[in-house]
Parts: structure tokens; C-alpha cells; sequence
């Protein structure tokens, strides 16, 4: 079966341990994560869970190849943050190296990495979670979840809507933006070049994905209304989803070792 060349926002229907559970199963360590990761200092703490969830990306079906060429945007995203923190950051600490002229400090090297891990670990996390847990599924947990804010007026439906069509979207407006690069290579565009010809060009096939976005929008906004889409009144769905034993203890087995590794870890 041929795989899509982008994952993040698009579900893979695999049979493994995480695709079979609830979807707020997952969503809830994933928060502990986001929580422990804000207020941790640890390098130990980013490696363990990094590895982890890397593990548990292979374990659900995903080989090696494919997660190395669907990180590879990222990696560039992670090296320019690794790369401002080298140039901006650590004044006041001792100078390394000073390639060029440019000072490269002891401090600045330590923010960069810390920060390029944090970076790592949230995109992890996204990955896992996109990648285990259907559109509709994670609209439904967001929607439970949430349910308490509906008593404070928060529109929680809606919310989960807007969750949902992105989701489904992310790898249609991908699509669309192939489709369009591929169109405008048979016009003749050479898309070759240095990196900032090449980012001046790829610019341009942004204003025909923004107004195929648009029109689309604008489809399903007309597509809502036809179905008589209330937003005041109680969403029903096609299949109840329950806690079972088993997410129980997958929970509180997650957050004990999560728990633990920061106390450990400092």
C-alpha cells in the first residue's frame, strides 16, 4: 500500500496497541508531557521521552525511512532555532570557539540544544497523536474533554469542529500544493537553484494554495448550511467511545514514569 509523503494531520490505520486505544487516553499524557516539559531543565528528561515516543512511533507501524523523511522539515526548523540561540544567546559565559569572529559561548550552546530538544519532543508528541487518532476521533475526545467549559459558555462544539476540519484539511491543502508545483513544472518552472531562489519560487505557489483554501472553505461553510448545522444544539454521535480498563492503566502507568523521570532528572 503506498504510504502519503506527509503524516503530520493525517491517520494511519494500523492495527497496534496505540491505535486501539481511546483517544483520551492519549491526549491526557500528552498534556503531562507538555506540562513536565515546560518546567523541566533536564537534557536527560528530552532524551528518555524523545526516545520513547520515537519508539512508539516505530512500534505503530511507521519504519525508520519514513519518519526520518517526514522529520526532515522539522530537523531544518530545529537547527534554526539550535542556530539563533548559538549567534543570540550565552553573552556573559566563556567563549568556545570564535569561528569567522563570531563568539560561540559556552551558554549559548547548552540554550540552543535545550531548546532545538523542546522543540523536538512537542513535534514528537504531534506525530504520535495525528498519526494513531483519526480526525474524528480527536474532535470527539476534544469535545469531552472540554465538555465542563461548555457550563462557562465556551463553544466546545465549535471548537472541536474547527479541530476536526483542520486536521482533515492539512493533508488536502498538501495535496494541493503538489498538484500545483507539478503544474507549474510542466508550464516550464525550474524550481532548482539555491535555497533562496528556491524559497522565492515556492512563494509564488502559495497564493493559488491560499485561494484553493479559500474556496474550499467556502464549500464546506455552504455544505454545513445545507445539513442544518446548529451550533446550539447537542451534538449526537455514530459511535460512543469509552474508557476502558485498559486506557486506566496505560494512563497511570505513563504518568507514574513520566512523574518519576522529572523528580529523578531534577
Amino acid at each position: 500500500m503506498q504510504t502519503s509523503p506527509i503524516l503530520f494531520g493525517q491517520y494511519r490505520p494500523i492495527d497496534s496497541f496505540l491505535h486501539h486505544l481511546d483517544t483520551r487516553a492519549k491526549l491526557l499524557p500528552v498534556i503531562l508531557v507538555l506540562g513536565l516539559g515546560l518546567f523541566t531543565h533536564s537534557f536527560i528528561f528530552y532524551l528518555v521521552v524523545i526516545g520513547l515516543l520515537l519508539a512508539s512511533l516505530l512500534l505503530s507501524g511507521i519504519s525508520v525511512e519514513q519518519l526520518a523523511r517526514n522529520l526532515q522539515p522539522m530537523l531544518l526548523l530545529v537547527g534554526i532555532t539550535f542556530l539563533y540561540h548559538l549567534i543570540f544567546s550565552g553573552k556573559g559565559s566563556v567563549v568556545l570557539l570564535a569561528p569567522l569572529g563570531l563568539p560561540i559561548r559556552e551558554e549559548a550552546i547548552r540554550a540552543g540544544t535545550f531548546f532545538s530538544l523542546r522543540l523536538l519532543l512537542f513535534v514528537s508528541m504531534a506525530f504520535l497523536v495525528t498519526l494513531t487518532s483519526s480526525p474524528s476521533q480527536m474532535a470527539e475526545a476534544a469535545s469531552k474533554l472540554l465538555r465542563p467549559l461548555g457550563k462557562l459558555r465556551v463553544p466546545v462544539n465549535d471548537l472541536s469542529l474547527i479541530l476536526f476540519i483542520a486536521m482533515r484539511f492539512i493533508p488536502i491543502l498538501f495535496e494541493e500544493f503538489v498538484m500545483i508545483r507539478n503544474a507549474q513544472i510542466v508550464r516550464g518552472v525550474n524550481f532548482e537553484g539555491n535555497i533562496f531562489s528556491r524559497a522565492r519560487k515556492t512563494l509564488y505557489l502559495l497564493i493559488p494554495v491560499f485561494v484553493a483554501a479559500v474556496n474550499r472553505a467556502d464549500d464546506l461553510a455552504l455544505a454545513l448550511q445545507a445539513r442544518g448545522y446548529d451550533r446550539k444544539v447537542d451534538r449526537s454521535y455514530y459511535s460512543h467511545a469509552r474508557i476502558r480498563v485498559t486506557e486506566y492503566v496505560f494512563m497511570s502507568a505513563t504518568a507514574a514514569v513520566l512523574v518519576l523521570l522529572f523528580v529523578v532528572t531534577g
